[in-house]
């Protein structure tokens, strides 16, 4: 990362930083040290050490394979970032040309353009198709002026009598891969084309420095890698590890971080006498999930410091999103709710109750009565974008992610905080009947039952943990209390707490620029249309049946009602259509938990006599 990702890319504060994060840790960093000869295996053992771990990466390039590479003038891309990142002196002409169409052929060229050359040309087997670099790194070598030329391959070096290299002639690369996807250059011989230049810089590939490496005896591969167990990363040596580039090959930091992570689990078990192995070699599968009617939403285009202002400087070019910018991007993600391979999961279970080796199992078990409650959703208010602007405004959340903020265990372990800025709220509004009592919008006529109290709780503990004197007005049609002392509760949040109650519906929310605050504009009792301004807005959202609930009703063959409920009489309310079929909770009827916990003793009730004769 120090000497192989140009400071434009990754700054040198920014990387400086994460290395004093790790110093505060206590980890000792000793620098100009070369193992195997200031150091060695026998030494550190001497020292008291109890294991190695080898993460040399691939400081070393690739060689062309052509006569006379080794003229004055041709050099490696690896060394040529590393001197450029020591600030080293580095002479290279007005005229470079660089070998190469990956990332790495990319940051040479563009630190060539950097250092001060005028003409940088980029030759390479691949068709602007094929190349192997990113497209948006592609994009940037062009807006650097690199002049990129492709399906071409080396032939010669052109050098002069003090055996210097003034140029190279290239043949036509014809095809870069077989039938089979197999990498084997065809060349036409025949069609040649001569690049001449101050200096050639080879940036084809990375290998491994193995000087002093193979004196330690340490295994290496046929390929020159580091030789280790693909599980453990133990070697032949058993208190000597290895991974990282130099063990499986070039790939990103994060894996990287995530090879150094598993490195640590072995020598931690090595040192404790443990199992290497226990647990660890695990074959994960994972479902890609179904896009084919998801609308196809371009990439936001990352800013990025103009071209002209890049030139014979390091600054950082890319700016990353803004706040807006980042709500665009992430508003493509396609929500899948289905595993995309992460597994973090795993890692953030304390409990270690997530086993992704579990397979389904079916049975079969005769019954003589089956009770069916299996919960319920809240609206989603998505579909009502163009008025609550749930998906584009973080401080407009429903009443259970209000919830979770509230909570202890939540994303801010109690502390009320807005999520735009983590500021604490001096205003917040709930808006009633999302979701219910609306067959205009939403389709759901129904009172979910339970929307009023919650919003009346919510609001009397935000509070609570207000540090300031928060105002709470709850804007609803009705305050709909029936249960046991629910009166009582919103008489003394009314009267004794301060909680506002407004009769309305609000018409419309507005974000008021970049504040993050929301305008809400409503009719009064009398008519008159009101605005306020508010910190935050929780959605009262209702109660309905789930997709899952319904499938299995029809699995069962038990009728519903219009709104998707079980159908019952009133006189039997927990006996479906089906006999021997009992429904209590949300999926008879919206209701609450007290009436969820009778419904199921009844519905128990129900069952035992249905089965009674059968029981004896």
């Amino acid at each position: 990362m120090a000497v192989g990702i140009p400071e434009y890319r990754l700054p040198g504060n920014t990387l400086n930083s994460e290395i004093q994060a790790i110093e505060k840790m206590g980890v000792k960093i000793k620098t100009n040290v070369t193992f195997g000869k200031d150091i060695t295996l026998e030494s550190l053992k001497a020292d008291g050490f109890s294991a190695t771990f080898m993460a040399i990466g691939l400081h070393g390039g690739r060689p062309l394979g052509v006569e006379n590479e080794d003229a004055d003038g041709v050099l490696q891309g690896v060394d040529f970032l590393r001197d450029v990142a020591m600030g080293n002196d580095v002479s290279i002409g007005n005229d470079v040309l660089v070998i190469g169409g990956g990332n790495v052929a990319i940051d040479v060229a563009l630190c060539a353009k950097r250092k001060g050359a005028d003409n940088v040309t980029l030759v390479c087997l691949e068709s602007r198709d094929e190349m192997p670099a990113w497209k948006h790194e592609i994009e940037e070598a062009l807006e650097g002026d690199i002049n990129i030329v492709n399906s071409f391959g080396p032939k010669n070096f052109f050098i002069d009598k003090s055996n210097r290299v003034s140029g190279i002639e290239f043949k036509t690369c014809s095809a870069v891969f077989d039938e089979d996807g197999h990498f084997s250059p065809q060349y036409d011989e025949n069609d040649c084309q001569a690049f001449f230049g101050d200096t050639i810089i080879v940036a084809i590939g990375q290998s491994t420095d193995l000087e002093h490496i193979t004196e330690q005896d340490i295994a290496t591969t046929r390929v020159g890698g580091l030789f280790a167990d693909p599980v453990t990363l133990q070697t032949p040596i058993e208190w000597v590890f290895a991974g990282g580039d130099a063990f499986y090959g070039p790939k990103s930091v994060v894996d990287a971080v995530s090879c150094g992570n598993e490195a640590a689990e072995s020598i931690h078990r090595f040192i404790n006498g443990l199992d290497l192995k226990e647990g660890r070699e695990k074959i994960w599968e994972f479902e890609k999930p179904d896009i084919i009617n998801e609308p196809l939403k371009n990439r936001t285009t990352v800013r990025c410091l103009d071209p002209e202002a890049r030139e014979c400087n390091f600054l950082e070019v890319s700016y990353g999103y803004d706040e807006s910018e980042a709500k665009t991007e992430a508003d493509r993600c396609l929500k899948c709710g289905i595993c995309s391979e992460c597994y973090q999961c795993v890692d953030a279970c304390l409990a270690g109750a997530i086993d992704h080796s579990q397979t389904v199992m079916e049975e079969t078990l005769e019954v003589g009565s089956v009770i069916l409650c299996p919960g319920n959703d809240v609206f989603d208010p998505s579909t009502l974008e163009d008025i609550y602007h749930y998906k584009t405004s973080p401080n407009v959340m429903t009443s259970l992610e209000f919830e979770r903020i509230l909570s202890a265990s939540g994303p801010t372990m109690g502390h009320l905080v807005r999520p735009s800025d983590e500021k604490e709220p001096e205003r917040i509004a709930w808006l009633q009947c999302i979701g219910s009592r609306d067959t205009n919008r939403c389709g759901n006529g129904y009172c979910s039952s339970v929307c009023c109290m919650y919003a009346v709780k919510e609001a009397m503990i935000a509070k609570e943990h207000s540090k300031g004197d928060l105002d709470t007005v709850i804007f609803n049609m009705d305050i709909r209390t029936f249960g046991k002392d629910y009166e009582k509760y919103y008489l003394r949040a009314k009267d004794d707490d301060g909680v506002k109650f407004e009769k309305a519906r609000i018409h419309t929310i507005d974000e008021i620029g970049d504040t993050g605050n929301l305008r809400l504009r409503y009719a009064d009792e009398a008519g008159t249309i009101q605005e306020e301004e508010f910190d935050m807005v929780v959605l009262s959202v209702g109660l309905q049946v789930s997709e899952s609930a319904i499938h299995t009703a029809n699995l069962l063959d038990i009728e519903l009602n219009k709104n998707n409920f079980a159908k019952t009489a009133p006189f039997t309310p927990m006996e479906t259509s089906r006999p021997g079929v009992f429904a209590c909770g949300v999926f008879q009827g919206p209701k609450d938990i007290p009436t969820s916990v009778t419904e199921a003793s009844a519905a128990a009730c129900a069952a035992g006599r249905y089965m009674a004769e059968a029981r004896g």
